[in-house]
């Protein structure tokens, strides 16, 4: 039985909330977890397109901060999983296509599980996944003409018109003097010409009288990635576009208000996202979020102009405290609604914690240590609602935790060390404070009020060498 593509309002509740609370942790860079999420959506429902494409956003990005090492082991553990998939292929397409998917959140430029996505995919009848595969593979090897040959029929096949034209550029550019190449490449600028007329007509029976300039379609292009604001302003033109012309496509809605958020039209964005919930009827996490941090930026804009104005101290922090008060109502919302998720737990620790509510933040941390991505920063902020409390044996212990696990001198690491040394500091263990503090002056001599510290100690030590 053929596999059809899916969107987002065509899929079941569970997988739609699933690949929401994905968008939300992959939006705040948990690629890995987001990559988890993806693959058990996609592995239930594998027509569900906007999840496909995420996920293989995130294997892209997750593969590209591969070490060679990390490649060598991510084979290792692909191979078996290939040759299940290879196993199964015949009998159950769908199963070789699970184990694709698992191959592929290991590294996803690799040959053997790109290779049986292609074919599961072709097995399940779903040229769109065959696509994928075919596309990394591309991706892989663009010196492969017989690979671009291959996605190029592929992508004719299926009515790819413009896509088998960059393909056929590609080509072409490699061949300067071949008759065929030349050939082939006027061949597909006539159909994806045929297909965008074609295109056009359907907007025109539509009643629509609003038209994709060229410069839109190039944006719409997946080749090309839309910054600048001249860029997003054209997209929202093109978007509202179609919505006037009686569009009522979430994902359009959804790429809307992206786009307004980028361009910092923060009551549109609300506006949007509201015309989707309405029509989803739910509030997923992620434009739960969204709205959030928009709703928040209008108050900010609101105290930016008081300051502009002139208005007084008791003013500014009346609007400072309806924020607080959102922040705090948004995350005790989340907890109820969702109360076994621990990210939404850690993310409502940090509210209370900003609050300056250190009983509150110390014991949703404590849950939110189950969180296998935020398991680190949950210890790290443990110690420090210890050392509030003035518990500094417990809060080095868990300070001490975290800097063990933490393998790099990144940001959290050194945040992590900065506080360990504070501690110790206050408890009189100078030495050991220094040494923390020593830790960090190696790799960032700027951190925090460090230098100073370590050029005070110097200071001291010279100072006390010269009255001996």
């Amino acid at each position: 039985m053929a596999i059809e593509k899916k969107t987002v309002a065509e899929v079941s509740p569970g997988a739609r909330n699933v690949y929401q609370k994905a968008a939300s942790v992959f939006a705040k860079n948990s690629v890995e977890y987001a990559i988890e999420l993806l693959k058990s959506v996609v592995q239930k429902e594998p027509g569900f397109i906007e999840a496909r494409n995420m996920l293989r956003e995130a294997e892209r990005r997750y593969s590209a901060s591969l070490g060679g090492f990390a490649r060598f082991i991510a084979g290792l553990k692909q191979m078996p999983l290939v040759t299940k998939g290879r196993s199964v292929l015949k009998k159950n397409p769908e199963l070789a296509l699970s184990y694709a998917e698992d191959a592929l959140a290991y590294n996803f430029l690799a040959r053997g599980p790109l290779t049986l996505l292609v074919d599961a995919g072709k097995a399940c009848e779903a040229p769109f996944i065959q696509m994928e595969g075919l596309e990394g593979i591309v991706e892989l090897d663009d010196k492969n003409e017989a690979n671009m040959k291959t996605l190029a029929e592929v992508y004719e096949a299926n009515g790819e018109g413009a896509k088998v034209l960059r393909i056929r550029q590609m080509i072409a550019a490699k061949h300067p003097d071949s008759l065929e190449a030349q050939a082939n490449l006027r061949a597909a600028a006539a159909l994806a010409s045929m297909e965008q007329n074609k295109a056009n007509a359907r907007n025109n029976d539509r009643g629509g009288m609003y038209k994709k300039t060229d410069a839109t379609s190039d944006l719409l292009r997946d080749d090309r990635i839309v910054r600048s604001e001249e860029d997003i302003r054209k997209m929202i033109e093109y978007y509202e576009g179609l919505i006037a012309n009686g569009d009522t496509s979430i994902d359009n809605r959804r790429k809307l208000a992206e786009f307004y958020q980028r361009v910092s039209e923060f009551q549109k964005t609300i506006d949007t996202y509201n015309w989707i919930v309405e029509r989803l009827g739910t509030l997923d996490p992620n434009i739960d979020k969204a709205i959030e941090f928009c709703t928040i930026q209008l108050k900010k804009q609101k105290i930016a102009k008081l300051q502009e104005a002139g208005a007084g101290e008791d003013e500014i922090k009346a609007v400072e405290d309806e924020i607080n008060a959102y922040r705090l109502e948004r995350a005790e919302d989340r907890i109820r609604t969702y109360p076994n998720d621990t990210l939404i737990r850690y993310e409502a620790a940090v509210v209370y914690w900003d609050l300056g509510n250190v009983e509150k933040a110390l014991e949703q941390f404590q849950l939110a240590q189950r969180n296998p991505h935020k398991r680190l920063y949950a210890i790290a902020y443990l110690g420090r609602c210890f050392a509030a409390k003035e518990q500094y044996d417990m809060a080095i212990e868990q300070f001490e935790k975290a800097v063990k696990e933490m393998p790099t001198m990144d940001e959290a690491k050194m945040e992590t060390v900065y506080h360990l040394g504070i501690t110790y500091d206050t408890i009189g263990e100078a030495e050991k404070a220094l040494a923390c503090f020593k830790d960090i002056y190696a790799v960032n001599v700027g951190y925090e009020d460090v230098g100073k510290r370590i050029d005070d100690y110097y200071a001291k030590k010279r100072a006390e060498k010269q009255k001996a």
